[in-house]
């Protein structure tokens, strides 16, 4: 499709144009607690899965435990809770990718009625993320990143696999002016799936077919592209607010023709916040600047 290729030329350019830059660790002393216990709250209001064109409002309060050691990191960061350092030098690394596509009941979904509940489907696997060179375009950092996420569903603490997702990321990022480091952070997700991950969303089994929902089997190939901006503010030492807004778009994708694909264009919006009560008097370890 056009989209797609406008997107892949784009993004082969870039690496033609902005060289790399690999050295060895510099490292920094960093001043924070190997441990801390914070409060947090998640608050989404956008589709229900990926091109539908039913929305759904979805809040998660929950005690949030930070950790912060030399190989893995959990917590720290709002978007990416799981980090680890499997390899890292000053501009590239390789590291944990995370995603979340929260459950949806079948029945307040036009086009899923009668059908099974979409449970909550997590997906985490390895990213390798590279820095461009210095100096960069609007005077931030510029990163690219090629994920590969496995993702599993889950049916209360039971996992199932539920396939694949390849990610190619551009994102941008600007530490804004003043002392608490607030920044802005604008990504650019094009997602290529499966067949059994597009299983989850789009496929119809014939069970659950009727005369306006025939059965489809889904098939493997581009999922959609996510537009994302977010916002960081650290209000203080302990508070945290994180506001995020994200376009979606879905034309051209490989089950598009799904009775269950019933929206190319959906939104979101999204805020968090944390709260932080308690720490710990020893200090994280000695890490690069990437972390």
């Amino acid at each position: 499709m056009p989209f797609r290729l406008i997107l892949a030329q784009t993004i082969t350019t870039l690496l033609l144009t902005i060289p790399f830059a690999v050295a060895e660790d510099a490292g920094e002393e960093d001043t924070e607690a190997l441990w801390e216990m914070r409060l947090a709250a998640f608050g989404r209001y956008g589709a229900a899965y990926p091109a539908s064109e039913e929305y759904q409002v979805d809040i998660i309060p929950l005690p949030l435990p930070i950790y912060r050691g030399k190989f893995l990191r959990l917590g720290d960061d709002q978007e990416n809770p799981i980090r680890g350092r499997l390899f890292r030098r000053e501009r590239i690394k390789l590291d944990f990718a995370f995603d979340l596509n929260f459950p949806s009941d079948s029945d307040d979904i036009d086009a899923r009625t009668g059908m099974p509940d979409l449970d909550l489907l997590l997906e985490v696997g390895p990213e390798l993320e590279l820095e461009f060179a210095s100096p960069a375009p609007f005077d931030g950092r510029w990163f690219l990143g090629l994920q590969l996420r496995p993702a599993f569903s889950f049916d209360g603490l039971d996992p199932t696999y539920q396939g694949l997702v390849f990610s190619p990321e551009l994102t941008y990022r600007k530490k804004l002016a003043g002392k608490l480091k607030n920044e802005i952070k604008i990504r650019l997700t094009p997602a290529f799936a499966n067949s059994k991950y597009m299983d989850f969303f789009y496929s119809v089994d014939p069970a659950f077919a009727t005369p306006e929902r025939p059965a489809f089997n889904a098939k493997s190939g581009y999922l959609g592209t996510d537009f994302t901006v977010n916002l960081l503010r650290r209000l203080n030492d302990s508070f945290e607010l994180l506001l995020g807004a994200r376009v979606s778009s879905h034309q051209g994708a490989a089950n598009e023709d799904s009775p269950l694909f019933t929206d190319d264009m959906t939104y979101s919006v999204y805020a968090a916040f944390t709260w932080k009560f308690w720490e710990s008097e020893r200090r994280a370890p000695q890490i690069d600047s990437l972390l």
